[in-house]
């Protein structure tokens, strides 16, 4: 949603993302008993369960925001299944929205500097598998998380550009990290485009419109048809089954959305 005239425009934005954020602290508040609790009884198939809570708070944040998901070709997966699934990244928006975008029991990278803030520092801790981008020990160690997490059957949820993509280019370059991971432990790799969350919540305003989201499951790839040396090749495979959807949609690249 958009208005003509840029002075209503821009009031709406700041009073709508005033709004979504208070949506998304008080659902967080209320949600964080039932997962602390959850999370410290010695249960597996509760720990288990409490994974399956972020998707809920998803659905319901984005519908109070007012941000519409549609997810396409969602067969493509099995709920049952472990995955690594990756998607191009450019706004935190992708957070929620991955959530959203499948059903499988799974879990996050997520930046190690959360773990300073109450309620969410937790829940990372507990959920998630945090990284110090800027250390190599603790990329190291993250690395070590999510393979303990992956030989356990979880799904992972990584985004192989690192950070968000704040340049004009359709994708940067892809790390070694997801594809690595799916070769040493043979686990398919589902590659997923995000179309439109940039717009709505530009990586570098941090303001919130409400709008649609559209969410391209596109393709499984085997690991079994790659070996340790064709890395790059499995990269460069994952990223023509993303360019086709971002050209179209973005025929002239990130230029105008990047450039607020």
């Amino acid at each position: 949603m958009k208005f003509n005239n840029p002075f209503i425009d821009k009031t709406f934005v700041i009073l709508w993302t005033i709004w979504c954020s208070v949506v998304f602290l008080s659902a967080l508040i209320l949600v964080f008993p039932l997962l602390f609790i959850g999370l410290n009884i010695p249960s597996k198939r509760v720990y288990r369960f409490m994974h399956f809570m972020p998707i809920y708070f998803s659905h319901i944040a984005l519908w109070l925001m007012g941000i519409s998901v549609r997810v396409h070709n969602k067969t493509l997966l099995d709920s049952e299944k472990q995955y690594i699934l990756v998607g191009n990244h450019m706004s935190y928006l992708d957070a929620l929205i991955s959530a959203v975008a499948s059903n499988n029991y799974k879990k996050y990278i997520g930046k190690a500097e959360i773990l300073k803030y109450p309620v969410l520092g937790y829940l990372l801790a507990k959920l998630y598998v945090p990284v110090q981008r800027d250390e190599k020990s603790s990329r190291k160690w993250s690395m070590e998380a999510m393979f303990k997490y992956l030989k356990d059957g979880a799904s992972m949820v990584i985004f192989p550009e690192g950070t968000c993509n704040t340049t004009p280019d359709h994708l940067k370059e892809f790390k070694d990290g997801a594809f690595s991971l799916s070769l040493q432990l043979n686990i398919p790799i589902a590659v997923c485009t995000i179309l439109g969350a940039a717009e709505l919540m530009p990586r570098k305003l941090l303001s919130i419109r409400p709008g649609k989201i559209d969410v391209y499951w596109t393709t499984i790839l085997d690991p079994n048809n790659y070996s340790m040396e064709q890395i790059n090749e499995m990269k460069k495979d994952a990223q023509k089954a993303m360019l086709p959807l971002l050209k179209e949609r973005y025929p002239d690249g990130y230029g105008e959305i990047n450039s607020v």
